[in-house]
């Protein structure tokens, strides 16, 4: 016998919650209601589907086994109703947003509170985690769009770049480097250099600089955000070699940032998803977000 909607419902609220308490309160239904509906679950499925351990309803390791797909389609629920949600109030409407941290801490505000001045009754969400995260959030169809930075090795999703700029050094001040102008691969050749895994974005894009120059390199940490690398260069631990985003308003007067020569490039991307049309609340957004890449390419803060 098949579960129903509702069934599958119940099977997911109390797996998350742990209790029937907090399902029901969850769903907006009673403790009787739902009780009745996990007796009428175990029925339908032809297994016990929880079991009581230490206070706890604690799902059964065939229930486990569904708990994946039951997240993405209830994630799915969630899409669907806010972009109905959208339709139903003009001007008013949800965006889940993806970003790499680089862009959650800098661009991303500057666009959201230049957007929400216009259109206060969009509530965004903002969840910042890796490249690769971001990317998968995306192609999942989990989030309105994502903020990454490439060159991507692989990427299911369609890209709509932001803008480009290249890769700065950032020293401490009283460094012998802090003086000069540009730094190149030649130059970090006796310091320690702080930088990114190369399965990331940034890691790549540094190790091809170095091959092309025909100097290896001596990497002391390895780091999967800008704000780290930095705080390690304040720290006198190395050089870093970051994207300039991280450097966006930011007025620490004890690191020092120097041009990285031969250019190496790196830019940053819209993703969303290829088989989803956009809603208007996302559209309108991603306008604003790159207005706001093109205001600091004309100020030359990237």
């Amino acid at each position: 016998m098949s579960l129903t909607f509702r069934q599958l419902q119940v099977l997911h609220a109390v797996s998350r919650a742990g209790s029937v308490t907090g399902a029901a309160t969850a769903l907006g239904v009673s403790q009787p209601a739902v009780s009745m509906m996990l007796r009428e679950c175990a029925k339908a499925a032809g297994f016990p589907v929880f079991a009581r351990r230490q206070g706890r309803l604690q799902p059964t390791s065939e229930v486990i086994g569904l708990l994946g797909e039951l997240d993405r389609v209830f994630s799915g629920v969630d899409r669907i109703n806010r972009v109905i949600e959208d339709m139903r109030v003009t001007g008013a409407g949800t965006i889940q947003i993806a970003a790499t941290p680089t862009l959650a801490d800098n661009l991303l505000p500057l666009a959201i509170a230049q957007f929400q001045r216009a259109r206060p009754n969009v509530r965004i969400t903002v969840n910042a985690m890796d490249n690769f995260s971001v990317v998968n959030e995306v192609a999942r169809e989990n989030v309105d769009l994502g903020l990454a930075l490439s060159p991507f090795m692989h990427v299911e999703a369609r890209q709509i770049e932001l803008c480009v700029a290249e890769l700065v050094c950032v020293v401490p001040r009283d460094s012998p480097l802090a003086s000069r102008d540009t730094i190149s691969p030649k130059d970090l050749a006796g310091y320690p250099l702080i930088s990114f895994r190369k399965t990331l974005p940034l890691g790549l894009v540094v190790e091809q600089a170095f091959a092309h120059a025909g100097v290896p390199q001596r990497v002391t940490m390895e780091v999967n955000q800008s704000s780290v690398a930095c705080a390690l260069a304040r720290a006198g631990v190395g050089v870093a070699i970051i994207d300039p985003f991280w450097l966006i308003g930011n007025t620490d007067r004890n690191l020092v940032r120097i041009r990285f020569t031969p250019r190496a490039e790196v830019s940053a991307q819209v993703l969303v998803s290829k088989n989803t049309s956009m809603s208007r609340a996302t559209r309108l957004f991603i306008s604003s977000l790159r207005g706001m890449a093109e205001a600091f390419k004309r100020d030359k803060v990237i």
